[in-house]
Formats: C-alpha cells, structure tokens, sequence
C-alpha cells in the first residue's frame, strides 16, 4: 500500500463545504491502482483539456478498512473535478440528475472516462448509495461494456438518453431497446468493432462519448 495526496500532481482533497480550500489529505492504495489513477487522470486531462488544466479533485476515500475493493485498496470514489476555466463537475450535488442538460452530458463524460480504466463504475443512475459519488475499482478486469452488467446497462441507456433523446427506461436490462440505441450510437461516434469482447474497442467508444459530453454536442 502507498500513500499520496496528489494524482500525477493534482491536489485530492476530502470533502469540505469550501472544498478545494482545505488540507491534502494522506490517501492509500495499491500501486497498482494509482498507476492506473495516473492513466485515468492522464484521460481526462487530454479529453477535457479545452478546459483547462484540472484545479483540483474532491473524493470520499480510496483505501478503507472494509470488505472489498476498498479494502484491497483498489477503489476510488470520486466527488467533485474542478476546471481552471471554472468548470465543474460535483456527483456529489447530484449532477447526474440536474435539470440542465450540459450539466449532465459533463458527468457522463467524467463516469465515461472512469469506465476507461475501471472495470466496475457505479455512478448515480445506478442506485441511491452512489447518488452522490462515483465509485471506480479494479473488479473484473479488463474493461469492456458486459450486457449482463447492471452498471453498464444503466450507463449505456443515461448516455442514450442525454446525447441522443432515446427515451429508454434505465433500468439495467440490455433488451432490444437499449441494443438498437447502442448501435446507433456506435455508428455515430464512429466506432467498428465489438466493444463487448475488445477493451480497445469499449475504450475508444467511452474516449468519443466523453469529447462529446465536455464539448456539451449530441451525438
């Protein structure tokens, strides 16, 4: 187990009401994790760079002394990101359930990047316990898009829903509806291949959403 305070030299701060204005907490987790939040980070820098450079992160924790990833030292929860341009990010205010759709688009984009280097992200569609962060871990590696997954099925359809209008009900059922919304999709982002059996493929699609969601344009 590690310890750090930064992410590839971004601050992480634990959540306070001013936020980005408190002390670096010691974080912990494996240096297989951080290596991998160092290419995650790398991610959204690149993907969200008309932005800014990233000020700062906010999260809830990366090692914890439970069960699970957490445990292992092999999650992140993910708050706040906050943008030199003044641009934010805040699962933590509920983003993915705001009333405006930029703001929303912005979150998918952040939860797709996630999704980039992490197996399992549970974001706020995917049940109340997540409402307020998204949680990113190492579990069944390698990343790829997994039909049977509720997380993946549930983020597939939001992001369907807010870059397309396809008015599918998110409820983690990879059925016909959410299949033909997925292909569309694909085609219009301009990816080939099986996104559900090549991580490369899955990447590419999430790497193309999320230039989407942060430039705020449908698909």
């Amino acid at each position: 187990m590690i310890t750090f305070s930064r992410i590839d030299g971004t601050p992480v701060y634990y959540w306070r009401s001013d936020r980005g204005n408190t002390t670096l907490r010691n974080w912990q987790a494996t240096q297989g994790f951080y290596d991998s939040l160092v290419l995650w980070i790398r991610d959204l820098r690149s993907l969200s760079s008309a932005y800014g450079s990233i000020t700062y992160l906010v999260s809830a924790g990366f090692y914890v002394n439970k069960p699970g990833q957490h445990g292992a030292g092999t999650a992140m929860d993910l708050d706040y990101v906050r943008w030199s341009g003044g641009q934010v990010s805040s699962p933590l205010d509920r983003h993915h359930a705001s009333t405006t759709l930029a703001t929303r688009r912005r979150y998918l984009a952040v939860d797709a990047v996630c999704r980039r280097r992490f197996r399992y992200a549970l974001d706020g569609w995917y049940n109340a316990d997540h409402a307020d962060h998204i949680h990113s871990d190492f579990g069944g590696l390698p990343v790829r898009c997994v039909k049977s997954s509720e997380s993946d099925t549930k983020f597939v359809q939001a992001l369907c829903n807010n870059f397309m209008s396809s008015g599918l009900v998110v409820d983690g059922i990879w059925g016909t509806n959410t299949q033909n919304a997925f292909n569309t999709a694909k085609s219009r982002l301009g990816i080939t291949g099986d996104p559900h059996t090549t991580t490369s493929v899955w990447q590419a699609f999430l790497s193309a959403a999320a230039r989407k969601g942060f430039a705020n344009q449908p698909f």
